[in-house]
């Protein structure tokens, strides 16, 4: 009988542990809006992320957050605190909870498909690493893609690749480029030129272009979603039942900021 209570009293001081440090062991959230409910899995291989979001949720800080950012056949957007109490006119978007959070990319097995659950961020120029928002997240509507539109969205994406190889080498042949330009010596510039465009497209496969894999492919062509953010967002979990909620949301009426005129607040509990 000893052993029993022993063991019991073992998992009840783990339990406690679990919970002191805020992360309770679950892999799904319920995220309830006055549109119906989502149930969300979280991702097992984007831990910061994952427990993070469980943190918040458990601690209850989302909750009566708003839904401040909405684009039809894109996503909607929520998890700034400033939102708690906004104005009617007042900006979002740039509140946080906690500080950012490392990216963990996971592109192609985590896409943004239809459904994906990912974390908001400041854009490249003010944050090269990726690093997710502290507290913000988006739901991804999205729409279906052709073939040939995918085929753009990739070309697209390799062609900024190659533009951010080629102005960071650029200026090693400037000098160069110049005094050949200068002085009529266009063999010499049109030669130079081919050379530096053969070394950036060098250094891009190199450092790898972007693809679209045809699973992928099948997923955004029958499933839909939003490819173009793909690899440039960590995606954390995806909505497992209540889609139609997303859909809901986003046919909702928003201002010239993409704020919906009437506030959609939400709230979010750990499914333990």
């Amino acid at each position: 009988m000893r052993t029993i209570y022993t063991l019991i009293a073992a998992l009840l001081i783990l339990s406690s542990v679990a919970c002191s440090n805020g992360v309770p062991d679950a892999d799904y959230v319920i995220i309830s809006t006055p549109y119906g409910d989502m149930r969300v899995l979280l991702y097992d291989d984007t831990p910061a992320h994952k427990q993070n979001f469980l943190k918040l949720a458990y601690e209850g800080k989302y909750d009566s957050l708003l839904f401040h950012r909405v684009i039809r056949d894109f996503m909607i957007q929520g998890g700034d605190p400033n939102s708690l109490h906004a104005a009617k006119n007042a900006e979002l978007g740039d509140g946080e909870i906690g500080t950012a959070i490392d990216a963990e990319i996971a592109y192609p097995k985590h896409i943004h498909k239809r459904g994906a659950l990912a974390a908001a961020r400041k854009p490249d120029s003010a944050n090269p690493e990726k690093k997710s928002s502290g507290s913000q997240f988006y739901i991804v509507q999205g729409q279906r893609f052709s073939p040939d539109v995918l085929d753009q969205i990739e070309a697209k994406r390799n062609t900024r690749i190659k533009n951010e190889i080629f102005y960071k080498i650029q200026p090693y042949y400037q000098d160069s480029l110049k005094y050949y330009q200068d002085n009529g010596m266009s063999e010499e510039l049109m030669d130079l030129q081919l050379r530096i465009m053969e070394k950036v497209t060098e250094m891009a496969e190199d450092k790898g272009l972007f693809t679209i894999p045809e699973e992928v492919r099948e997923v955004y062509m029958t499933e839909g979603g939003t490819p173009h953010l793909d690899g440039d967002y960590t995606v954390f979990g995806e909505v497992v039942e209540g889609l139609d909620v997303i859909d809901s949301i986003a046919q909702v009426m928003t201002d010239m900021r993409d704020r919906p005129t009437k506030d959609i607040r939400m709230s979010i509990r750990v499914e333990e």
